[in-house]
């Protein structure tokens, strides 16, 4: 067990060079309000390359951190922390590069997937930036509130304990492709904006619901072969891309005909009815927490065009996509 028993804190720290050329605030300037979460502690760096801020909000147990990069240069920052960190991570939009103190290679922290991260306090571990835009959360928890989840959870618990090994290097564990429920989870805790005094009691009901998802997640993936979860992640990922069983099968390191058997044992569907139902599943979410008009949506997930969509909401809910939103706003 980490000998400090409280959430460790995530910081930035930008190149020595570039440190008297930066200005650091716990106000959120007007032009980032669109971002603003009220009710947490703001830390904004800005300088020569874009900006980077943090909201937070502390408690004993965990600490969610809501994390946006606005870079305009190409920069390296320097994750740290004081104390050992073990986080689960959710990179929301843009691949981050990271090299973490520890790790033999050089790791990706990937959009629309999570994971649980371990880093070593005072390490060495840095993160590039390409110029864009980047969102993250980073969900920051105390060893005992670990322990307290894994002994009320006990299907967790073995998989929880992995996590509570002392591992002395920076790891990154298991990552998870970011569906439709954990986006939910995700965008209500940014979007509470009820009575202020209730903001850290419901955060701590959607920590303990995401977390729960995570390791319902990956409790469930022992039980399904690889090379279909290779195959899922790819096409979970790639939605926008041109995909095909063959292209899907080489990814996943085997054949075309014998990822279709997989995939109708697990799913009772092919590989093509598989990537279908996944990018009508990421339209019915883009149809309700978008505006993005329906040929939009059709492109966005490679759908044949607007029309195939309309076909594929109706044939599934007796709905236009645009009854469909209606209905369920």
């Amino acid at each position: 067990m980490q000998a400090v028993d409280r959430p460790a804190i995530m910081n930035f720290e930008v190149p020595d060079l570039m440190k008297q050329r930066i200005t650091v605030s716990d106000q959120l300037p007007d032009h980032y309000s669109k971002y603003r979460i009220p009710g947490t502690v703001v830390h904004i760096t800005e300088g020569p390359f874009g900006a980077f801020f943090k909201q937070e909000l502390h408690s004993n147990d965990w600490i969610v951190g809501w994390l946006n990069f606005d870079i305009k240069e190409h920069i390296y920052l320097y994750p740290i922390t004081k104390d050992p960190l073990l986080a689960l991570y959710t990179g929301l939009d843009g691949n981050i590069p990271c090299e973490l103190q520890g790790s033999a290679e050089k790791l990706m922290l990937p959009e629309k997937k999570f994971a649980f991260y371990y880093v070593p306090p005072m390490a060495f571990n840095r993160a590039e930036f390409a110029p864009a835009h980047y969102t993250a959360v980073y969900i920051s928890f105390s060893p005992s509130f670990m322990q307290y989840f894994g002994n009320k959870y006990e299907a967790y618990k073995p998989l929880v304990e992995k996590q509570l090994r002392g591992e002395q290097e920076g790891e990154q564990k298991n990552l998870i492709p970011l569906g439709n429920t954990a986006r939910d989870i995700i965008q209500a805790m940014g979007a509470y904006r009820q009575a202020p005094a209730m903001f850290e009691p419901y955060l701590h009901g959607q920590v303990m619901l995401l977390t729960a998802h995570y390791f319902n997640l990956l409790m469930g993936r022992h039980e399904i072969p690889k090379t279909v979860l290779d195959a899922c992640d790819y096409i979970q990922c790639n939605l926008g891309e041109d995909l095909s069983t063959t292209v899907v099968a080489k990814h996943a390191g085997t054949h075309k005909d014998a990822l279709n058997k997989h995939f109708k044992a697990v799913y009772g569907k092919n590989v093509r009815q598989y990537i279908t139902h996944v990018r009508l599943e990421e339209a019915e979410y883009r149809l309700l927490n978008t505006n993005e008009l329906v040929w939009e949506i059709a492109a966005h997930t490679n759908l044949t065009d607007a029309s195939h969509l309309v076909r594929l909401i109706r044939g599934k809910h007796g709905l236009t996509p645009e009854e469909y939103r209606e209905k369920h706003k």
